[in-house]
């Protein structure tokens, strides 16, 4: 692991207000598009039950944040993983199980379950933004790159899923909180973290692919070889848990992996990055904008590995080869957010403060676009 000079770290409360500041505008923001044209109807009879059940209560000014994943997680925490279905068919278990958990705890608690999903998701976001910007200053030993890289994580296009009832959040927080402990050299804690994270998003597994390249290649101490594992033992293990919990309740642990062919992902195939890499130019939905994000992040993720160790490198790129290994660049943009050190490549190489705000002003303005289509129901990530 690259050697790290202790500096002060900027302070959490100041960082965290600011983030759920931004996170807050973001919600008002969806609100407020999703009163302009074009008004579109869902496209399927699941999520026109849940508009209604949303619209119906007291959660009835946020029902534009329920959109397409959203809305499975709602299905998901209302009517379990076997019974979860819409016209495609049960396709609940394609959907980890962290936000529907603390849906389905909210309605348990008599406490409305849709705003529950929208405030949890944004405090959790808040908090990971503002850990991960410490992480940052920690691995870089300078406070502005740190303070770039929450900007820029905030600003990038895709990050309004931080704002939406999506698991987006979770991985965001839990991933920062693996990390600032792994600093901490408590691998037990961060372990704890993984598993939480692993929970959330199939990409909470980086962290322990990465553990282990970053002892093979870095650090082949006993030691470092206790702390890898226990890094990657949690990181796996909350993957494990959730097929696990498959097997017993709808009679198929890799019934997740299987149900993503209904939204055309490939099954395992060592042609599949070709695939991806043909997905481009599908004529009727091309991923022009996603694989630009992925093969940015990709060059990010090999400079992280050269400047600041396997490990980080790792983290970055796992992310991008689950994706490739799917056979499609679907949900792409997105996707990437899970690899947060090149968060801080980005933030590192940006230290002209023209370029730099030239980008998050870019980044601001691809989000508003995005955002724009997803609360009017058309796909945005």
């Amino acid at each position: 692991m690259t050697a790290i000079q202790p500096i002060p770290l900027p302070r959490f409360w100041p960082l965290f207000l600011v983030a759920l500041g931004v996170r807050v505008a973001v919600v008002v923001l969806g609100i407020l598009l999703a009163l302009t044209p074009p008004h579109i109807s869902p496209p399927d009879p699941a999520p026109i039950h849940f508009r209604d059940e949303i619209l119906a209560g007291s959660a009835w000014a946020i029902e534009p944040w329920y959109r397409w994943d959203a809305v499975w997680y709602a299905n998901v925490a209302e009517n379990g993983y076997a019974k979860a279905a819409d016209k495609g068919g049960r396709l609940g278990p394609a959907f980890l199980p962290a936000m529907p958990l603390c849906m389905a705890l909210a309605s348990t608690l008599g406490i409305n379950p849709y705003w529950a999903g929208l405030l949890i998701a944004n405090l959790a976001a808040a908090a990971g933004t503002a850990i991960f910007a410490r992480v940052t200053v920690r691995l870089t030993s300078d406070r502005t790159t740190g303070l770039r890289a929450f900007v820029l994580l905030m600003a990038f296009p895709t990050s309004f899923f931080f704002s939406a009832p999506y698991n987006e959040a979770f991985g965001l927080l839990f991933t920062a909180l693996a990390l600032s402990a792994w600093f901490q050299l408590r691998p037990t804690r961060a372990g704890l973290f993984a598993t939480l994270g692993s929970l959330a998003r199939l990409t909470g597994v980086a962290l322990g692919a990465a553990a282990l390249g970053g002892w093979l290649c870095d650090d082949r101490t006993r030691t470092g070889f206790k702390r890898a594992a226990i890094l990657a033992f949690g990181s796996f293990v909350g993957v494990l848990l959730f097929w696990a919990y498959l097997g017993w309740t709808v009679g198929d642990p890799f019934a997740g992996l299987k149900t993503h062919e209904v939204w055309g992902r490939k099954k395992l195939s060592l042609w599949n990055p070709w695939l991806s890499i043909q997905s481009i130019y599908d004529p009727q939905v091309p991923y022009w904008g996603e694989a630009f994000a992925a093969f940015g992040f990709t060059f990010l993720g090999i400079r992280a590995w050269i400047k600041r160790g396997a490990f980080w490198g790792i983290l970055t790129l796992v992310p991008i080869g689950q994706m490739m290994m799917s056979g499609t660049f679907l949900s792409g943009h997105r996707i990437v957010l899970a690899a947060l050190p090149g968060f801080i490549e980005l933030a590192d190489l940006l230290r002209n403060r023209l370029v730099f705000r030239m980008v998050v002003v870019g980044f601001a303005y691809i989000q508003f676009e995005l955002l724009n289509r997803y609360v009017h129901w058309i796909s945005a990530g």
